[in-house]
């Protein structure tokens, strides 16, 4: 699975940044390559918005093998909101492992000043892009979750809000893995996780979203102590962080839960946050 983390924060510095991609104990860097047998070699990215404008880095290497690059797009940085993502592909079309690793496939993904990046596998991706109607000709790679992100994007332009949006595209999906179930014998659901995080370039967005029961046997990658699907954060006055698992021990991280939906954003020069089930 793939290891996401976003902030929002009042000081826009590099240091913040660095601190949770590169600098801490568990930091995205350190995951990266924290257990051999989960590896996430399959590419970086990072997401920020300069004067407002929406703006992504990415490379399909992994980011253990480009800590110097990561380190000097991360000090130029200075962005109230940043996305990043690390990721280790899913592949559910059962394509050969070249074809799913570029730029185009890695993460996050952006459009307009939108920014999305996603942790799980969309089981029928072929069968969902159908429904994009004039948004599947915006598709660019086979990453699955490009098509998760430009669900989200096709609701959100019909003037839904990002909960409509994601309840619309999970009644989909449930639907189309109803009706075309019997074509995939090799698969037994729909998705497996369907975490994100977003942003409009004002707001940060977590959403988690997993099957409790079956994705309770796997463990975050460095402390394990908690599941690898339950995303976490950490909130005060100054900065919103949400990570797929915290990334030091000395912060008070707070689960984020299946179901819910964080959002963050800043108010009278404080940060605050809002927590709803979807």
């Amino acid at each position: 699975m793939c290891r996401l983390l976003g902030i929002l924060s009042l000081n826009s510095s590099s240091f913040i940044i660095s601190k949770y991609l590169l600098g801490d104990p568990c930091s995205l860097y350190v995951q990266s390559r924290a257990n051999p047998s989960r590896l996430q070699s399959d590419g970086w990215g990072i997401g920020f918005y300069v004067n407002g404008s929406l703006r992504i880095i990415k490379s399909k290497k992994p980011i253990y093998e480009e800590y110097e690059k990561v380190q000097m797009v991360v000090n130029d940085l200075k962005s109230s909101i940043v996305v990043a993502h690390i990721r280790r592909a899913s592949n559910p079309r059962g394509l050969p492992k070249e074809r799913i690793i570029s730029i185009e496939n890695s993460q996050p993904f952006g459009y307009k000043n939108y920014l999305f990046a996603h942790n799980g596998v969309i089981m029928i991706p072929d069968e969902m892009a159908n429904l994009l109607g004039d948004w599947k000709l915006k598709v660019r790679g086979l990453n699955d979750s490009e098509i998760y992100f430009w669900h989200v994007m096709k609701e959100l332009f019909k003037e839904l809000s990002l909960p409509q949006a994601l309840k619309s595209f999970q009644k989909n999906l449930l639907r189309v893995w109803n009706e075309n179930r019997e074509k995939h014998p090799d698969k037994d659901r729909p998705y497996i996780g369907l975490n994100m995080i977003f942003s409009d370039g004002e707001k940060l967005y977590a959403y988690c979203k997993y099957d409790e029961e079956r994705d309770s046997k796997i463990k975050s990658l460095c402390y394990k102590d908690q599941l690898a699907m339950q995303m976490t954060y950490i909130v005060d006055s100054e900065k919103l962080v949400v990570a797929s698992e915290k990334t030091n021990i000395e912060e008070d991280w707070k689960p984020l839960r299946s179901g819910q939906l964080l959002t963050g954003q800043m108010i009278d020069g404080k940060i605050k946050v809002h927590i709803e089930e979807i």
